[in-house]
């Protein structure tokens, strides 16, 4: 059973029945009921409550712990009624109504209540200076114009901190606080002690009226912020304290209504305006949306009817206000998934770690609907049952989650899974049982399995019974739940993959769609060993700190091309997609694909300098450990306006050694270059540690990662150019890495950089590379040297092994590329021979030959594959294509079999020694040509 806890969105759809929402409104409730409390659901029985207590060990435990929490508090009221309400942050002398704010900063307060008002806090996400005082330390009644007295973290001394230095420690004791009262006011609802009652009800009525006669803070900046502030924040989706504040009072409802009914009317006023700038301020197309209608959905469950108030804002008015209403900062839960979900994959157009927090969000009310009504949401909302389903792609092999925008590596979340096996079994979806299960067993095969349930809050103690999972369902390959390649065109994003584990390889490549993106133009991340070896930066200490701005969400934190020195376009909701132009196999498919190579070639239009990028990207992977990268990246300023476009690459290591291709080191000099100073991007000057030479020769590296049990290096390769300069940099560490992955040294450590600078254009003079990770340093590459010119571009790799592969790569799919007796004519190719066969593959093409085998594909450009191995042939075509074999002259016919048994007879040229073949798009499997 997945625990109740932050189901944020519980009572959105509270005693309705669902329609579609595709085109209908949702129903709201026509009665809210008046019994209270139903915080936590519609059947919060006291005496099935205490049944379980004297049942369950765990629930006699969180009612001695709260008792105990509570205790010492109820002590000071005994003698001091006012002990704990007066360390409350209020503005306890001035009884200010109004706040104002400059930005994110705090600024002033004035105006004057008839009661002390609720503090604001100091500052927008900074970190403070001080340490959040015990409550014991705090002083009674505190409203001072010096700030806040408090403990300095440099110094621990005791001092007054102007309010605008304390970030949001204002909050944290008072929520603290509310927390407490919480705690009483349940342990008064469990017991009928009213000491337990009477200390929830001081607190609760001093802040709730001192939110009462506050007004909406103003911005002297008259910027973003006033769209965003809250009564006692700066943003919405931090009023958290509605958790406490709600909670407490409805447990306390009916003793305020007996002792005080006329503080009923304030409450429900202060709540009601609480709700209303939850709706006017925040952000729509995003997590916030969803967050504030949590907020505002906890607030209408324990309003009463429409009906009980002159305003006609009750229950039902904040119900429909979150589910069918749209304004400008607070859209409907339709238009709200219509608009984030890819309506093909589910994914969410946010940075991994923020659309898995959506998908949570949105799962915790289908999952709350179902356990209280019985309705089962997931029916009328699919796109929620894909979208658990395609969370699976986000992960790298070693089951941690890429990480591009504002992202880290970590483990994917399990309520999703969770609940959609809870609903299978619910409903008898033995198909959905078995797929989720299976996919939670994968992957968190190393974590124990859910058994009896144990709760630890006092929402727990409201909750039902643990899901038990079918023991006979046991865990697959995580290549059973994501594919060779997926494209989500909706976030801009692309990952390839092959292989499982660490000797596996995967690329994830990322633009600039949605939100929580960076400004990174075509950005990749690769995974090598275990480890997303070329790594995303993360958003440094916070979203807004300087380095955020400058270095972790610019070009030069990402592995990239920057134009000119000054790429660059808005950060955070960004509107800068790639252009996906091919690739192989097709996205999502995993089913008569050849596997082995992998390939993307997407465009992009680079909007500061006007500049076009072309990026191509393939995987070539033959054995288990054998397996390198192509990056073959084109960048062109479109008015001819090229000063320099430069190559960024980042890595995790210790260091990063750079030779000539024969392994003498280059001789790399200190340099005052990539530099702010030279009219660069200020995210240059971040970098440190720089080195360069100018060198037009071809040149190879290693970044070296040295860890406790092994070394993990990535082996690269660069095809030289005239007027190049390589630099070896170091450059700020990856926020995105503390998650397990790595030790804290090595997460702190800064990442090496390759920088290749290309005088003038890139587009004739592509930077072109092959990157291998290796253990140990250790190579299965041989040699690589390079063919063609101008926008063709080979690439020529010798394995070790004997293998030989040679890659071939152009900008458009008509013009033939020859080299020796191969040829290609289309975007990509590769043609790989050794001792017992040869593999042709067409990426983006019309033919491809090796001078005995030839592949021409009629009626469009698309992709094919031919391979030989030990005399067994293989192929596939995504069009009807032509095969030609080149033959000794000593046969008059052939026929061709497919592995359904269907034969195609061949047509020999006896002038040019060739048996052809028509055939029809066909899936990758084995055919059999028998020449007669």
């Amino acid at each position: 059973m997945i625990n109740m806890q932050n189901k944020i969105l519980v009572l959105l759809f509270l005693l309705f029945s669902v329609s579609n929402a595709e085109s209908q409104n949702l129903p709201i409730p026509q009665n809210i009921g008046t019994q209270h409390p139903r915080v936590f659901g519609k059947d919060m029985s006291l005496n099935q409550l205490k049944e379980l207590v004297q049942k369950e060990d765990w629930a006699a435990a969180i009612i001695t712990k709260t008792q105990n929490n509570v205790a010492p508090y109820i002590d000071h009221y005994k003698t001091d009624k006012t002990w704990l309400v007066s360390r409350l942050q209020m503005y306890w002398k001035t009884k200010s109504t109004q706040v104002y704010i400059n930005g994110g900063k705090y600024d002033h307060a004035d105006g004057e209540a008839p009661v002390p008002t609720v503090k604001f806090i100091g500052g927008r996400g900074t970190p403070s200076s001080y340490k959040t005082p015990k409550l014991e330390d705090i002083k009674p009644y505190m409203d001072d114009p010096r700030g806040l007295y408090l403990q300095n973290k440099s110094t621990d001394e005791w001092e007054w901190g102007p309010i605008a230095a304390t970030s949001g420690i204002t909050n944290a004791i008072n929520r603290q606080i509310l927390s407490i009262a919480r705690d009483a006011a349940f342990l008064y609802w469990y017991t009928g002690e009213e000491q337990y009652a009477y200390l929830a009800y001081d607190v609760l009525d001093t802040y709730l009226k001192g939110v009462y006669y506050l007004n909406e803070p103003i911005d002297l900046s008259h910027g973003h912020h006033q769209t965003l502030v809250s009564y006692i924040q700066f943003e919405v989706i931090q009023d958290h304290i509605l958790n406490e504040i709600t909670q407490c009072y409805d447990f306390l409802h009916d003793f305020i209504r007996d002792k005080n009914p006329e503080s009923l009317t304030i409450y429900d006023a202060t709540l009601q305006k609480w709700a209303d700038l939850q709706i006017k301020n925040g952000v729509s197309f995003n997590n916030w949306n969803l967050l504030e209608a949590a907020h505002i959905s906890h607030i209408a469950l324990i309003l009463e009817n429409n009906s009980a108030y002159k305003n006609g804002k009750g229950a039902q008015y904040y119900l429909d206000q979150i589910m069918n209403q749209t304004s400008t900062r607070q859209w409907s839960m339709n238009k709200l998934m219509d608009y984030g979900y890819d309506k093909k994959t589910g994914v969410w157009n946010e940075s991994p770690g923020y659309s898995m927090n959506v998908l949570s969000d949105f799962i915790s009310f289908a999952e709350f609907y179902d356990r209280n009504f019985d309705i089962d949401l997931l029916k009328e909302m699919p796109i929620l049952k894909q979208a658990v389903k395609s969370s699976a792609q986000y992960l790298y092999p070693n089951k941690y989650m890429v990480s591009f925008g504002d992202g880290h590596y970590n483990k994917l979340r399990k309520e999703p899974m969770l609940y959609l096996i809870e609903n299978a079994k619910k409903y008898g979806k033995k198909d959905d049982e078995e797929y989720f299960t299976k996919m939670y067993q994968t992957i968190y095969s190393d974590e124990a399995r859910e058994g009896k349930f144990i709760g630890k809050t006092i929402q727990d103690l409201f909750a039902e019974k643990p899901l038990q999972f079918d023991t006979n369902i046991k865990a697959a390959q995580l290549t059973d739940f994501n594919t060779p390649l997926f494209h989500v065109s909706h976030a801009s994003w692309l990952v390839q993959r092959q292989g499982e584990g660490d000797s596996a390889l995967m690329i994830s490549q990322i633009g600039s769609l949605g939100n929580h993106m960076h400004s990174n133009g075509i950005a990749m991340e690769l995974y090598g060993k275990g480890l997303p070896l070329a790594p995303e930066m993360g958003h440094g200490s916070s979203y807004f700190s300087i380095e955020y701005a400058e270095y972790y969400t610019q070009f030069p934190a990402h592995n990239t091309v920057i134009v000119n020195g000054k790429s660059k376009y808005p950060e955070m909701k960004s509107n800068h997609a790639f252009s996906l132009n091919a690739a192989y196999p097709k996205s999502g498919v995993k089913e008569g694909v050849f596997s082995g190579i992998t390939f993307s070639d997407v465009s992009f239009l680079e909007p500061e300098t006007y500049s076009n990028q072309r990026r191509v990207m393939g995987i070539i992977k033959d054995t288990i450990e054998e397996g390198y990268y192509i990056d073959i990246f084109r960048s062109t300023q479109k008015e001819g306006n090229n000063i320099k476009n430069e190559y960024f690459f980042h890595n995790l290591g210790q260091n990063l050694e750079l030779t000539a291709t024969n392994g003498t080191p280059l001789e790399l000099k200190p340099t005052t270059k990539l530099a702010f100073g030279d009219g660069d991007l200020m995210a240059y000057d971040y970098m440190w540690d720089k080195k360069s030479m100018e060198t037009s020769q071809d040149f190879k590296g290693k970044f070296n990662l040295v860890l406790k049990d092994k070394t993990v290096n990535m082996n690269l390769w660069v095809k030289g150019q005239q007027d190049r300069e390589v630099f070896s940099v170091l450059s700020p560490k990856s926020t995105a890495l503390p998650h397990g992955l790595l030790p804290d040294d090595i997460n702190n450590n800064p990442i090496p950089t390759l920088v290749v600078r290309q005088n003038g254009e890139a587009w004739n003079r592509p930077f072109v590379a092959v990157y291998e990770p290796a253990l140990n340093n250790q190579t299965n590459i041989q040699s690589v040297d390079y063919f063609g010119k101008n926008e063709f571009v080979g690439v020529h790799v010798n394995n070790k092994s004997g293998k030989e592969d040679f890659i071939f790569s152009n900008t458009t799919s008509n013009e033939k590329m020859n080299y020796n007796s191969f040829s290609v004519t289309g975007t990509y190719g590769i043609i790989s021979k050794k001792a017992d066969g040869f593999t042709l593959f067409l990426g983006n093409g019309k033919n491809i030959s090796n001078g005995n085998y030839t592949l021409d594909l009629e009626n469009e450009t698309a992709s094919a594959v031919l391979k030989s191995e030990n005399g067994t042939m293989y192929f596939s075509a995504d069009t009807t294509s032509v095969l030609t074999v080149s033959v000794d002259g000593k046969i008059n016919n052939g026929i061709l079999t497919d592995a359904a048994g269907t034969k195609y007879n061949g047509i020999y040229n006896k002038k040019e020694k060739t048996l052809s073949f028509k055939l029809p798009a066909l899936l990758y499997q084995r055919v059999i040509i028998d020449m007669k």
